[in-house]
C-alpha cells in the first residue's frame, strides 16, 4: 500500500455514511489523533479541511488517479482484475463506465476556486 511505503505501519479509519460538514471530519480527526486525511468529499469541504489541517497539524492528501479507459462493463472488470490494487471502475448515471488507475498521493497545499459571471 502506498501510504505504508511512505509512512510505515499505519491504522486507517474510514468514515462512511452522511458527512454533514468539514468540521465533523476535523472533530473526528482530532478524536482519533489522525495525522493524515484522504478525503473523498465536495471541494468546499476539502478547502476547509486544508485550512483546518494547517491549524490542527494534520495533512490533507489527494489520491491522484489517471483515467485509463472508457469502455464496456465487462472490459472494465477485466482491466481492474489485471491490477486490482491500483485500479477501480466507476459507472456514471448516464451508463458510462470508466477505469481509473491510482498513481500516488499528493499533499493538498491550497484549494482555490476561481469563478466568473455566467
Amino acid at each position: 500500500m502506498a501510504l505504508e511505503e511512505k509512512l510505515g505501519a499505519i491504522v486507517i479509519y474510514q468514515l462512511s455514511g452522511v458527512i454533514p460538514s468539514a468540521e465533523f471530519v476535523v472533530e473526528k480527526a482530532k478524536e482519533l489523533g489522525a495525522k493524515y486525511i484522504v478525503p473523498v468529499l465536495p471541494l468546499s469541504f476539502i478547502a476547509r479541511l486544508v485550512e483546518a489541517g494547517r491549524k490542527n497539524g494534520f495533512v490533507i492528501l489527494f489520491a491522484r488517479m489517471e483515467a485509463i479507459a472508457q469502455t464496456s462493463p465487462n472490459e472494465a472488470q477485466r482491466l481492474v482484475a489485471e491490477k486490482p490494487e491500483a485500479r477501480t471502475m466507476t459507472t456514471y448515471a448516464d451508463g458510462t463506465v470508466k477505469v481509473h488507475e491510482f498513481k500516488g498521493f499528493e499533499k493538498i497545499v491550497k484549494v482555490q476556486i476561481v469563478t466568473e459571471p455566467w
